[in-house]
């Protein structure tokens, strides 16, 4: 009977924990129950299309409502060089500091914008801008080391993309993204190049874009046709006239009554430029791109003794319309040589570009003889010639890995410019002068070297120029006369810059 009692008193004590369980189990699902009728009747009370326009909201302005930044820095120290014909070598060592503060926004699927502010400051003060006039122009000064920490405005436009059936296209208005264009882009250590060709444009202006993507109509690859309207110098008085009413002034020369913002009579109109940019093929190995352009009222500097006989008392500039330029480039460029031969060769860049440019005096026309009266003289010559001459250069290059470090990367190039050669190229960051521009020949090595990964670089960098003319890089004028450096006293004869860098970007 004992052996009977045990396993039915266990029997009832599992049994009651059982009946226990099922009596939880039951109050909790009732109480689930319970909770799910309260979360139905407030789920009835929430507004789900509001919910989702707030989330749609949310999104937009995490895509596109915000303005995303981006800093590049780079400390360099340059030593230049120059030798001169008639002479002693001239030589010093400049560090420097760029700063470039990049900005980017895309409000809407169809509308980006663009912006780029600039720093590029000599360690201490220095007195460029105090001995050169133009050293602050606007063509180039974001370029061009200064005494001062001033920010400038490197770019500013914005780009809408529309579609017109089968052709994208796309619209773009203000500050041009103008250097370190396609070729030059290597030099400067940059991933992607700007918009023009480099060989012959790298200067920075105001303008419009208006381009039409051709690849999905004409079956090749890649193919883009570009409008580009640029204005590089505006003739318009100041708001605050100076010499409106001022008799003494106003009778020496009746050009010099000013009112403001209207066009004045000092003989330099608006310097304005079109141009087209094609892409003519591009499957990501085999790239080929050309351009052709027009400048009107080219500018020359006009050099004029300030008594009107003699130097005795200095002299004084300005600039004058000497005529118009036509241009073009026609540029090639290989993204890896071959098919599979080696890694090697699959990573190496060759690139060889034509370009061409030829004036057009614009025959007799007034400069000013006498700062100090007024007087005006005649002059026909463009480039130091009363007829239109042609010019021609030529640029080829290679860029290829290092077998030792790796993603660091070599590049030569070379490049020569024929004696009425002439380009848009100001805006080179070369400190002794665009090696684009060349009357001569142009040799260059540079060595890219990752830190700390792409966020912190060194660069190794030497330019040698060596001159067959002068008036590389000068303006449109007398001043851009080609004379032969090796007869002309005082003459440049060659010039170098040997840099070292280091660049933060992120």
């Amino acid at each position: 009977m004992k052996r009977l009692m045990a396993p039915i008193l266990i029997g009832a004590v599992f049994g009651s924990f059982a009946m226990a369980k099922d009596m939880d189990m039951k109050a909790e699902i009732e109480a689930l129950k319970a909770q799910m009728k309260e979360l139905k009747a407030a789920q009835k009370k929430i507004n789900i299309k509001s919910l989702k326009k707030q989330l749609s909201e949310v999104k937009a302005h995490d895509a596109h409502d915000n303005i995303k930044f981006s800093a590049d820095l780079r400390t360099a120290y340059d030593i230049v060089d120059y030798k001169v014909n008639g002479a002693p070598d001239q030589s010093n060592g400049i560090w420097t500091n760029k700063f470039t503060l990049e900005m980017a926004a895309q409000p809407r699927d169809d509308l980006v914008f663009h912006g780029a502010l600039g720093v590029y400051k000599a360690f201490g003060l220095n007195n460029s801008a105090a001995m050169n006039g133009f050293q602050n122009m606007d063509w180039y000064a974001d370029e061009t080391p200064s005494g001062d920490a001033n920010f400038r405005l490197k770019e500013a436009y914005f780009i809408y993309f529309g579609n017109a059936g089968k052709v994208p296209y796309t619209v773009s208005f203000g500050r041009r993204p103008a250097v370190n264009g396609f070729l030059t882009n290597y030099r400067d250590d940059q991933d992607r190049p700007a918009s023009p060709l480099g060989h012959n444009i790298s200067m920075e202006f105001d303008g419009a874009s208006f381009m039409a993507q051709l690849e999905n109509v004409t079956g090749i690859a890649g193919m883009y046709f570009k409008i580009c309207l640029g204005r590089g110098n505006s003739n318009a008085d100041g708001k605050y006239p100076v010499f409106t009413g001022y008799p003494v002034m106003t009778a020496v020369h009746p050009s010099m009554t000013q009112t403001p913002y209207v066009k004045n009579n000092w003989d330099s109109p608006n310097m304005d430029l079109a141009g087209i940019l094609m892409k003519l093929y591009d499957d990501g190995q085999y790239t080929a791109m050309f351009n052709w352009f027009k400048g009107w009222n080219m500018m020359g500097a006009n050099f004029a003794y300030a008594n009107g006989t003699n130097g005795a008392n200095g002299y004084m500039t300005n600039l004058v319309d000497v005529g118009d330029l036509t241009g073009g480039a026609l540029s090639f460029q290989i993204s890896g040589i071959g098919d599979d031969i080696s890694d090697f060769l699959d990573d190496t860049n060759v690139f060889a570009s034509f370009a061409w440019s030829k004036t057009d005096p614009k025959g007799t026309h007034n400069v000013i003889v006498n700062p100090m009266t007024g007087a005006l003289g005649a002059a026909t010559e463009m480039l130091g010639s009363p007829k239109s001459e042609t010019g021609t250069s030529y640029y080829v290059g290679v860029n290829f890995p290092c077998v030792l470090v790796e993603d660091a990367r070599w590049g030569l190039e070379y490049n020569h410019g024929s004696k009425y050669w002439r380009s848009f190229t100001y805006g080179e960051d070369t400190l002794v002068g665009s090696k684009l521009s060349t009357r001569g020949d142009a040799y260059e090595i540079f060595y890219n070297l990752p830190l700390l990964s792409k966020f912190l670089t060194a660069q190794f960098r030497y330019t040698y120029i060596d001159y067959d003319y002068t008036g590389s890089d000068m303006f449109f004028g007398s001043t851009g006369t080609p004379m032969d450096v090796d007869t002309t006293p005082g003459a440049v004869t060659s010039a170098s810059d040997l840099r070292l860098s280091i660049r933060y970007r992120y």
